[in-house]
């Protein structure tokens, strides 16, 4: 059932329907694809800092809603597995930086072409039509949420 979509209540009831329905499709299509790879979390931490290079663990842990301790685990195992670098935050003695490496730049890229074409494929049925109306309100909510427009802070 479609909500009352000129109201900001509706629109939000819709935007919270869907935005996990495809977010679930994407990652069932990205855990099908990259069995041996990383775990969706590790994906997330690496588009995280695709976003921003440098971030802290406590930015990590903040992003995936989880305990610095539960980060840091994640952290650990990326490190190992080559995939992000970590290393001391010349400002602050007690922080750490971390940055992906090329090794996690390549993983992150291969995890999002697949979940990418799962989209596609999910939207191949649809008319031209319909394709641009999705467009432009994706456009719209990420004009809505984005963290990089200071006229959105509080």
């Amino acid at each position: 059932m479609v909500a009352e979509t000129d109201s900001p209540a509706g629109c939000a009831e819709e935007v919270m329907d869907t935005v996990p329905l495809v977010m679930r499709f994407m990652r069932a299509e990205v855990r099908r694809h990259e069995k041996t790879a990383s775990s969706v979390t590790q994906i997330r931490v690496l588009a995280f800092l695709k976003r921003n290079p440098g971030a802290s663990l406590s930015g990590v842990a903040d992003h995936l809603c989880v305990t610095r301790a539960t980060a840091s685990a994640t952290i650990e195992r990326m490190v190992r597995r080559g995939l992000v670098d970590r290393s001391d935050n010349p400002n602050e003695r007690r922080c750490i930086v971390l940055t992906a490496t090329a090794a996690g730049e390549e993983h992150y890229r291969r995890a999002r072409r697949v979940a990418q074409a799962a989209v596609a494929g999910k939207l191949a049925s649809l008319p031209a039509v319909k394709l641009r109306q999705i467009v432009e309100g994706l456009a719209t909510l990420r004009e809505a949420f984005d963290e990089s427009d200071s006229s959105n802070k509080k």
